[in-house]
């Protein structure tokens, strides 16, 4: 295994692999990280890898780049992978922090289109944020709007999603998924780091929204990647999961909204329950659903919902 790079040599984006259950050789993300960085070495002296394991069991791994691997099977979640990588950026003297789950296809382009606009933002350091579209079975699903706008004009339609060749800083705040997305080390930090309530679920909503909250903007890249949503099939997704997201989109929405949008978030939970009791076996996620919107207040725990003892 190698070792990281040491402050001020040379490697200006830390990406970070946060794994669960499943080995670094079966990951399509480090599988395609590890070939492009082979493949062209050019690029290589851009990054450095930590792959954090939340597995129950430690993995051997080793790659011919800077690389490091932390075994953390107490699963703090990604919030704890992404504190502990940021710290490490910034010891390590890394402008940017590249987050990648373990399902997403990496390119080529997408490695060149970043390193160049990494490169070309060093002047415009209002810019935190530099995104690829994520296509999910055939639809871009990242970037996409602020969850906040998209309960405000539920009832009227989305907004226009972004062109496939759209590439800049949109004008309207948005939100991206936490895969492919890669950040200004100081502006993560300036809002306090990857927040810990958000510890697997909306950690993604919650970052963005606090960027656009203290005026950062955001990057979209011209290059799109494949990406495979974990459970995104809902009699796929273990109950406790389904609690774990419903918890922290209520919280999202409690601590990113006003009085008015919570109403609005109870009227959007309320209008899910048709779909979700016509798509779900377990009738318990419609009726927790229905739960939640009927008695969601804004002043519920914001304690997580763990996975049970041996998942």
């Amino acid at each position: 295994m190698s070792a990281m790079p040491s402050a001020n040599s040379g490697c200006r984006i830390l990406a970070v692999t946060a794994l669960y259950k499943q080995a670094p050789s079966e990951s399509h993300t480090l599988s395609t990280f590890f070939k492009i960085l082979t493949e062209n070495p050019n690029l290589a002296g851009d990054f450095s890898l930590l792959v954090y394991d939340n597995s129950p069991e430690r993995h051997e791994i080793a790659a011919d780049f800077a690389l490091d691997y932390v075994h953390d099977p107490a699963n703090g979640g990604l919030a704890t992978a992404y504190n502990y990588a940021l710290a490490r950026a910034e010891q390590t003297g890394c402008e940017w922090l590249l987050l990648l789950d373990q399902d997403t296809t990496l390119t080529s382009g997408f490695f060149s289109e970043l390193v160049a606009c990494a490169s070309g933002l060093q002047s415009q350091d209002q810019v935190a944020a530099i995104v690829p579209k994520l296509m999910v079975r055939g639809i871009m699903q990242s970037p996409a709007e602020h969850f906040i706008d998209y309960l405000r004009h539920q009832f009227t339609g989305p907004l226009a999603t972004f062109d496939q060749d759209f590439s800049g800083v949109p004008a309207r705040r948005i939100s991206a998924y936490n895969s492919g997305s890669t950040l200004r080390v100081s502006a993560v930090r300036s809002i306090g780091g990857f927040p810990a309530d958000f510890w697997l679920d909306y950690l993604d909503h919650a970052v963005f929204h606090e960027l656009a909250t203290s005026g950062w903007k955001v990057y979209v890249l011209r290059a799109v990647l494949m990406h495979e949503l974990a459970e995104s099939d809902l009699n796929s997704r273990p109950l406790w999961r389904f609690r774990s997201a419903l918890k922290a989109q209520s919280l999202f929405v409690k601590r990113a909204g006003n009085c008015s949008d919570r109403l609005l978030y109870r009227l959007w939970l309320l209008r899910s329950i048709r779909r979700l009791s016509a798509d779900c076996v377990d009738p318990r996620v419609w009726r927790e659903t229905a739960r939640q919107a009927l008695f969601f207040t804004g002043r519920e725990s914001s304690a997580p919902v763990r996975p049970p003892a041996g998942n």
